[in-house]
């Protein structure tokens, strides 16, 4: 009885290792055929770009105008008239500032009359000087009169120049009432009210600034070792050359960029900062740039001809550096390590070393995918 017992127990336990294997077989079967039915994901890839890339030296500057000259009261008065609106463009020679000229008129009036009197004494003491000059030579006058007329002549003489001279220095005080532009430029806001006194000798008022910024400077410091590296300021580069013109942009506003030339570097290298200072000149027709303005000068000095470029965003970061995950022949997925080089403004960087002109290279979701991974390359139509 107990034999038949654990004969049937046996039976159950056969049974239900039978069911079981069969049930891991049919899964296991179920699982490779979902494997092999599974897509292979299709994965972006595209080859470098061939494209002549500059590299560049970045610096901080501020720009001067071409030209900054105060206006200054050079005699003393009341400012009688503001002839221009602040901020306005001038042309050189137009009048903008008038200071009460009637004290400055009755002093060339006054020097005018003097110039009068003494051309009146010089005629009167050159005709006794003459006649003087006949009577000695017949010894008709004693020989002290005559050097008396002839004393009183050059004095006469003496007294005109001088009376010339001042003259001339008031009108050149009358000339000093009326402030002209000294050149075609813009001009700041009056900093002296009409009917304000100004003075115009110990200190001197500044009434206003003239700007021409038609031409713009830049100024900023580079450093001696990466100086030897520019091309020489007047070398004679060509206008196509992409080493002749640096870049400007502004400070606050990337996307608003100007051409410019470097225009003179200083004859000495700083010994505190081991710098050389550097002017560079910008073209400024529309007047976008304004004097004090902070900026960035891009600076070339290196150029290389046909350069592979790819995405910035195809690069990927490891511990060990860049990589980029290039398609082999057999469309399986290959990690390559590469040296980065300039990047450009249209997000481009330069590979330097790493991949081949005729690699595909994952242009994007690299999160995707990994090394050996099958994948079915597609390009972008």
């Amino acid at each position: 009885m107990k034999k038949s017992i654990y004969t049937k127990k046996g039976i159950y336990l056969f049974l239900l290792l039978a069911f079981l294997a069969g049930g891991c077989r049919k899964e296991q079967g179920k699982k490779e055929q979902a494997q092999k039915a599974a897509p292979v994901p299709e994965i972006l890839v595209n080859t470098p770009e061939e494209e002549n890339v500059t590299y560049t030296y970045e610096y901080p500057a501020y720009l001067e105008a071409e030209q900054t000259v105060n206006l200054v009261a050079r005699v003393s008065g009341f400012l009688e008239k503001i002839l221009y609106t602040p901020g306005q463009l001038v042309k050189a020679g137009q009048l903008l500032f008038v200071i009460e000229p009637k004290p400055y008129i009755d002093q060339v009036k006054a020097a005018e009359s003097q110039v009068k009197s003494a051309e009146a004494q010089l005629a009167y003491a050159k005709a006794s000087y003459e006649r003087m000059k006949e009577a000695v030579q017949t010894k008709a006058i004693s020989e002290i009169d005559y050097l008396q007329a002839q004393s009183t002549y050059n004095s006469a003489l003496a007294s005109l120049d001088n009376a010339r001279a001042q003259l001339n220095t008031a009108r050149i005080n009358l000339n000093y009432c009326y402030i002209k532009a000294p050149f075609d430029g813009r001009v700041s806001r009056n900093l002296v009210d009409q009917a304000n006194f100004v003075a115009g000798s110990v200190q001197p008022t500044t009434l206003a600034t003239t700007y021409k910024d038609k031409r713009m400077y830049a100024y900023f410091n580079m450093a001696y070792a990466e100086y030897q590296n520019l091309p020489p300021v007047k070398a004679n580069l060509s206008p196509n050359d992409p080493l002749r013109f640096l870049t400007v942009t502004d400070a606050a506003d990337p996307h608003r960029q100007w051409k410019g030339e470097l225009d003179y570097t200083s004859p000495n290298v700083d010994l505190q900062t081991g710098t050389v200072n550097i002017r560079a000149i910008i073209e400024n027709p529309h007047e976008e740039l304004l004097s004090g303005m902070y900026v960035t000068i891009s600076v070339p000095y290196r150029n290389v001809k046909d350069a592979l470029l790819i995405p910035e965003s195809s690069i990927g970061t490891n511990q060990t550096g860049r990589f980029v995950y290039i398609i082999d022949r057999d469309n399986r997925v290959e990690l390559k390590p590469v040296t980065v080089g300039v990047l450009e403004s249209d997000g481009m960087r330069q590979i330097i070393s790493g991949i081949r002109r005729d690699d595909r290279y994952v242009v994007e979701a690299l999160m995707s995918v990994r090394p050996g991974m099958s994948v079915k390359p597609v390009t972008r139509k």
